[in-house]
């Protein structure tokens, strides 16, 4: 008999089962990105095997979850609540354009002077969502009056062209609307 011992392969069952872990719905990416992590690292047998299946589990939880957007994303209930989320994110906008003329005396140029683009220094959506998930973002509609007294601020809507019905305008209460520069010109 010789001093030396045998060393024993680890089993490869846990690996695995946590690249199966990869096909379950909602968490797939997750189990996934550890089952590809550890099976990239290991020296199990099978380990391959279970990179493909984290792989295939994370690959396939994101074209699902793609596919169900891109299904949903146009029926009246997301379109309304897009809308409405619009309508108070241009409310949150006047609000700030309201503190950036009491702190500087005059409006922003553009709504990207308001947050301090090209790094913004204050979490403010300036960016129109109504189109859906799957468009190039685009900068909510902001005119400045000639006078620099007053501005118009709109969203495109869901037909993307501005001066149609489906603008959508900020929510603003009238008793707070005449201390406002927002003047809608339609």
């Amino acid at each position: 008999m010789s001093g030396l011992a045998t060393p024993l392969r680890e089993r490869s069952w846990p690996l695995l089962a946590l690249g199966a872990c990869a096909f379950v719905p909602g968490l797939g990416v997750l189990f996934g990105a550890a089952a590809v992590t550890w099976g990239l690292v290991s020296d199990r047998p099978r380990a391959k095997w279970a990179v493909m299946l984290g792989g295939a589990g994370a690959l396939l939880n994101l074209l699902g979850g793609a596919v169900l957007i891109k299904r949903f994303e146009h029926t009246p209930v997301v379109e309304q609540s897009r809308i409405e989320m619009t309508r108070r994110d241009l409310g949150a906008v006047v609000w700030e354009l309201e503190r950036y003329r009491g702190r500087s005396g005059r409006y922003p140029a553009t709504l990207q002077q308001l947050v301090g683009q090209p790094i913004p220094v204050r979490l403010l959506n300036i960016y129109d969502q109504t189109a859906g998930v799957f468009v190039f973002p685009r900068v909510y509609e902001y005119h400045l009056a000639a006078d620099g007294s007053s501005y118009d601020l709109f969203a495109l809507g869901p037909d993307g062209k501005p001066g149609t019905p489906d603008d959508v305008r900020p929510a603003i209460p009238d008793s707070l609307l005449e201390g406002t520069g927002y003047r809608p010109v339609h």
